[in-house]
């Protein structure tokens, strides 16, 4: 009776084959759980910014950038006798109640400012809403502090085209080809934000048009700093600046932002952010969207509209989508 069965050599060339084929699948599969948590990620977003339109509809605004701005706040609403402005509410805190978040919404106490105990609970409450599929979910800083303690998480709102002072800076480096008539290449003046500080903004400042405006974007999440505060990035539930993006550098650049603190090269670096500069003054800092999408990050409009922005972006086109009311030129050269 002859014995049937494969030689040590076909069984290796087979092994072989099925090798090759999972090498020439793999990054397609890899590819299609990209594509499929980019549709996620732009899901959210059109949540959050219908939330915000709704918002505007029922309040004839737009919500607070940030409630205090400047150190003038009631030292009352804070825990200590300091007037932390940058630990007030933000939009974070008003559009829960838009986008189905009544829980967290019970628990804020707007007569105190976001980071005083009695906000506690909503600080710290986890919603996945605000964490983008493709980056490493919302992340606890100084957890266990009930004055400090809050969330990182991925969605940010337009602060314009320059700082978070939303003021007049130098010209990125990389805008020396922009036309003149539209950008002084010796200073990036302020156009405008859909965002303001220490009021709603109606949507009729918003000169630019609603989708030539951009509403929001992306940032990509600090890891854990253990108890020391790792700085804004990233830091949307308070008002230290993380809660925005700023448009001066395009999407993903790879120069680092300007912030007031900033944790070890070796952090930011385990989740592809570029080491940031230190600069003095909440108002100096400048923050970049980001995301870990190939190629560019995820927007959403003032009109609810969500699309996606590639890295190349030029510069001066950016910027202009940044701006509420600069009533530039897109694509004049």
């Amino acid at each position: 009776m002859k014995k049937f069965g494969f030689t040590l050599v076909e069984l290796l060339v087979v092994i072989a084959i099925i090798g090759m084929l999972v090498g020439l699948l793999l990054p397609a599969v890899q590819q299609a759980r990209e594509s499929a948590r980019r549709m996620q990620c732009s899901n959210k977003l059109h949540q959050l910014s219908l939330g915000i339109l709704n918002y505007e509809s029922a309040n004839k605004g737009f919500p607070y950038g940030c409630y205090s701005w400047e150190d003038q706040c009631d030292a009352k609403r804070w825990n200590g006798s300091e007037k932390r402005w940058y630990e007030d509410h933000n939009w974070y805190s008003y559009v829960m109640a838009y986008i189905e978040q009544e829980g967290i919404h019970a628990q804020l106490d707007f007569n105190y400012m976001m980071s005083h105990e009695t906000n506690y609970n909503a600080r710290t409450t986890k919603c996945s809403i605000f964490a983008c599929p493709s980056d490493i979910g919302q992340v606890e800083n100084e957890w266990g502090h009930k004055q400090w303690a809050k969330l990182r998480s991925n969605y940010v709102i337009n602060w314009g085209n320059t700082n978070y002072g939303q003021t007049n800076i130098g010209s990125p480096s990389n805008s020396a080809s922009v036309d003149p008539d539209h950008y002084d290449p010796n200073n990036q003046k302020f156009r405008g934000s859909p965002f303001v500080p220490k009021r709603k903004n109606p949507m009729s400042q918003i000169k630019d048009g609603l989708s030539n405006t951009l509403m929001m974007s992306e940032t990509l999440i600090l890891p854990h700093t253990g108890s020391a505060w790792g700085g804004p990035i990233s830091e949307v539930s308070v008002s230290v600046g993380g809660q925005t993006f700023n448009g001066f550098r395009t999407p993903n650049s790879n120069v680092g932002d300007k912030v007031i603190q900033s944790p070890s090269v070796d952090i930011c670096a385990s989740n592809g952010i570029p080491a940031p500069t230190r600069v003095s003054g909440h108002l100096n800092q400048v923050l970049t969207a980001r995301s870990h999408h190939p190629g560019g990050v995820n927007v959403a409009r003032c009109d609810g509209s969500v699309s996606f922005v590639v890295n190349g972006i030029d510069v001066y086109t950016w910027q202009v989508l940044s701006t509420a009311a600069g009533l530039e030129q897109i694509g004049v050269e």
